[in-house]
Formats: structure tokens, C-alpha cells, sequence
């Protein structure tokens, strides 16, 4: 199954092309980037590979938590593809697609940096039945964060974060890390769901918008 995917949660977008579990191509973007501009993109990378836009079966986007603007592009983007195209649309929560990629177990965190010194996160517990979200998806200082990781003693969480993902900090975890890579999550747990006939209604799908709107100079 051939599809496109979308994930401007983070502060590098990412573009792609996927078939199975495999990502086929990418390409980087502004996560501030129009629809206008990203369109192109999509259409370069389908000529890279020789395909044409009626050749995909599908679209993944992700849903975040992350970046206000990005994500209303990113969503309203995808949601055009899959009208235009006649194709099934899956929408994914970032930190759902990447607990479900890796291969952990027990008190997973996922973790991206946000902006005004405040990352978003979740804490989830995997097993091999069952994956249970524990939290909402959060808006935090780091600090915080880390605290509610230790009220789970004596497991310890296992924290997951993005390769590009600006967690420096993270090294005080580092034996309990695991760094994913989002694009390559995103099309696991979206193929996971068309293969199983599972898609969104495009007219209500939205994205999580977790953070509030920043107003002001980047921190």
C-alpha cells in the first residue's frame, strides 16, 4: 500500500512517501511553511519515484501536540488530499504513533520540545495485550515532567523522544531513552489502521491543540 504522509508536529516537518513499513522518500520542511508551498513538495517526490498522485492509496497525517500553525497546515493539507484524491485519511496522535513503534515495555513518556521553555508529553503503559494512555497529553516544564516520571517507582518510566527533538536534558535519563524516528512511526501505526479498513471523516477530523496559541518571540 502506497501513501503519503504528513507530520509537521515538531520543529522539522517532514514530507514522505511510504510502502509497508518502509519509508520510500522525504523531504524537510518549514513546520510554518503554506499549503501552497508544501504541495510542490509532494508532487517532487512522487516524480522522484517515478509515480503519479492517483497511484497513492492513502493519507497519515500527524494530529500532534506541537506547533499551532504547523499543525493547522499539516492537518488541512492532508484532509485536502484525501477529498481531491479519493483516498482513506488517517490522523494520528504523534506520542500514540510513537508508543506504538517501539518495542518497550511498561511506563513509556513521550516527549517533544514545545516553545516558551515548556515541552509536550504523555505517559502511557505498554504491555503485550494492551497500550493505556495514563495522562492527557501535557504542556509542562521539563522538571515537572520528570517529577511525575518518578511517581511510578519503582518502575521507571522509559522515556521516548524524537531524534531532532532538542531534549538536552534528556541525558540525565539516558540509560532509560529510546530516540524515535517520526516519520517512520507515523507510517506503522497509519498503514496498522488502513489495513484494517479504519479511516477518519474528513470534515471533523482536527488537530491536538494542546499548547496555547504563543503570541510573540519564539523562546
Amino acid at each position: 500500500m502506497l501513501v503519503a504522509g504528513i507530520d509537521v508536529s515538531t520543529d522539522k516537518g517532514i514530507v514522505f512517501l511510504g510502502q509497508g513499513k518502509e519509508v520510500l522518500a522525504k523531504k524537510v520542511i518549514d513546520p510554518y511553511s503554506s499549503s501552497e508551498k508544501l504541495l510542490p513538495l509532494f508532487d517532487a517526490l512522487l516524480k522522484e519515484r517515478e509515480l503519479e498522485p492517483e497511484n497513492l492509496e492513502g493519507i497519515i497525517v500527524s494530529l500532534g501536540p506541537g506547533s499551532f500553525t504547523g499543525l493547522r497546515i499539516g492537518v488541512s493539507l492532508a484532509k485536502g488530499l484525501a477529498f481531491v484524491l479519493k483516498v482513506p485519511l488517517v490522523g494520528a496522535p504523534a506520542f500514540d504513533s510513537w508508543v506504538f513503534s517501539s518495542s518497550a515495555q511498561g511506563i513509556l513518556c513521550a516527549v517533544h520540545k514545545g516553545h516558551s521553555s515548556k515541552f509536550y508529553a504523555a505517559f502511557y503503559r505498554k504491555d503485550r495485550e494492551m497500550t493505556t494512555r495514563l495522562t492527557e497529553y501535557l504542556f509542562l516544564p521539563l522538571e515537572k515532567i520528570m517529577k511525575m516520571s518518578k511517581e511510578f517507582s519503582p518502575e521507571k518510566a522509559r522515556f521516548l523522544i524524537s531524534y531532532e527533538s532538542g531534549f538536552n536534558k534528556i541525558d540525565s535519563v539516558s540509560p532509560f531513552a529510546e530516540r524515535i524516528i517520526p516519520e517512520e512511526a507515523l507510517l506503522k501505526f497509519g498503514i496498522q489502521r488502513l489495513a484494517k479498513g479504519q479511516s477518519e471523516d474528513i470534515s471533523s477530523l482536527s488537530p491536538l491543540y494542546v499548547a496555547p496559541l504563543r503570541v510573540g518571540p519564539a523562546k
